[in-house]
């Protein structure tokens, strides 16, 4: 499954913007859930930065993305409590895969949902995967326009959870990046079922 994405594979962790949003979001969600004994599904998980972090106290780790090469720098990192998947999120691919026969304690999404076309059914699909106090977190870069294409703004990243289902939705902007355009502001949202 050839991917758009698969271009960037090999020197994605070369830049270090990506380690350092890596690190920023591991420790936000460290401090909103405790993430021992927890199934969690990674989901556009890249190279696996968050999974890496991750991984020594969660139970298992379902790490998904679209991109082949993504996931194969993923499998150098040889981490014995994830299962890498190569598909995109799709309602077939639920139903029929054995990594999705059991539901999630967390899923979470870093810098994904910001560059999906179908953000609402995306998020309705992790929704009906998560457990019965389950808990959804992305981080995505905060744009101005929901006609960006490669971010999400906070109405649009609160509207979409509130659509699928959550009882408790929170938006935040919790840190700031350095990148090559300058700071960069990034949303974190946060639903519970």
């Amino acid at each position: 499954m050839s991917n758009e994405w698969d271009d960037y594979a090999a020197k994605w962790e070369q830049d270090d913007t990506t380690a350092v949003f890596a690190q920023s979001v591991f420790e936000q969600l460290s401090e909103i859930t405790s993430l021992k004994r927890k199934s969690v599904l990674d989901f556009g998980c890249g190279t696996g930065l968050l999974a890496q972090l991750m991984s020594p106290v969660t139970k298992e780790i379902v790490a998904l993305d679209g991109s082949e090469a993504m996931i194969e720098e993923l499998d150098k990192k040889a981490l014995p409590n994830v299962e890498p998947v190569v598909d995109l999120l799709t309602r077939g691919l639920v139903a029929q895969h054995p990594a999705f026969r059991s539901q999630f304690d967390l899923v979470v999404a870093s810098s994904v949902c910001g560059f999906l076309t179908n953000q609402q059914e995306t998020v309705n699909i992790i929704y009906t995967l998560l457990d019965e106090y389950g808990l959804f977190v992305h981080w995505d870069w905060l744009v101005d326009s929901d006609s960006s294409d490669y971010g999400m703004t906070r109405e649009k990243a609160e509207q979409i959870l509130l659509n699928a289902g959550f009882q408790q939705v929170d938006v935040s902007v919790p840190f700031e990046i350095e990148t090559k355009h300058g700071m960069q502001p990034v949303l974190m949202g946060v639903g519970r079922k």
